[in-house]
């Protein structure tokens, strides 16, 4: 349920007027993103429209700081651990106020709609439990080539020798998410009133986002992948640190 779907569209590749577009109906892109998980009623949905388009209004100050923090990133071996705490820094914040839309819309359901959220989440658990290594190192490759281009049969051999634990990872991450949703449904047994509930969820999403333990090897990784780029995908990734730039000025234009 992570916020990123600005930069996802912005990686894509996607032309000009279709950022455009996108960036205009981001409000309808995360409340279908949020309403695939929370089985809301008429009325809910009609609130958690104008809290989300409260919730981009008022990120539209947290933009404004990644735009510049994006465009000085450097593909330097001697930056890496600066530029990489910076993101997570801004990752963790827009994380944060994401989870406290979350949390205020996961309080109110009633006892049905705890029970087919549980499923929902119990189903989406399920099929990651299921992910073969492969198709998860499919998935890597995919990242990589949408950010960096064609990928070299070195710089496939390096994530390669990672293979065994990119996929330990996942399944810790895996069993991460799990214990955060038994922690939810522990939360919808105690007497509290919705807002007390509301709190008690983000306090739950705060403690699960204060984990991160492949930051180091993530650090790795990437140290290991730089000094192998060729022109070609450095420049593929400039390119594409325009596209994120440009579809976050239409993101600050738009109205919501």
């Amino acid at each position: 349920m992570k916020i990123t779907a600005l930069a996802l569209i912005a990686f894509l590749g996607i032309g000009c007027a279709a950022k455009k577009m996108a960036a205009n109906n981001a409000d309808y892109l995360l409340e279908n993103q949020i309403e695939k998980r929370l089985p809301l009623y008429a009325a809910q949905e009609e609130q958690l429209a104008k809290d989300v388009d409260k919730f981009l209004n008022e990120q539209k100050n947290f933009a404004k700081e990644v735009i510049p923090l994006v465009m000085d990133i450097e593909l330097d071996v001697h930056k890496v651990d600066s530029q990489y705490e910076k993101l997570k820094s801004l990752y963790q914040r827009l994380s944060l106020s994401f989870s406290k839309l979350m949390s205020k819309h996961m309080a109110p359901l009633d006892d049905k709609q705890q029970k087919d959220f549980a499923q929902i989440l119990k189903e989406e658990n399920y099929k990651l439990t299921q992910l073969k290594s492969n198709e998860q190192m499919n998935h890597i490759y995919d990242r990589f080539h949408m950010i960096f281009g064609t990928m070299s049969e070195q710089q496939k051999g390096l994530l390669k020798a990672q293979k065994k634990y990119l996929y330990q990872r996942h399944l810790l991450r895996v069993e991460r998410r799990q214990k955060l949703h038994q922690r939810f449904i522990e939360i919808y047994q105690m007497d509290m009133s919705k807002d007390s509930l509301a709190q008690a969820f983000y306090e739950a999403f705060a403690d699960y986002q204060k984990i991160y333990p492949d930051d180091e090897k993530n650090k790795e990784i990437i140290k290991a992948i730089i000094p192998t780029l060729s022109n070609a995908q450095k420049k593929h990734f400039e390119e594409h640190k325009k596209d994120l730039r440009e579809i976050l000025g239409y993101y600050l234009d738009a109205n919501y």
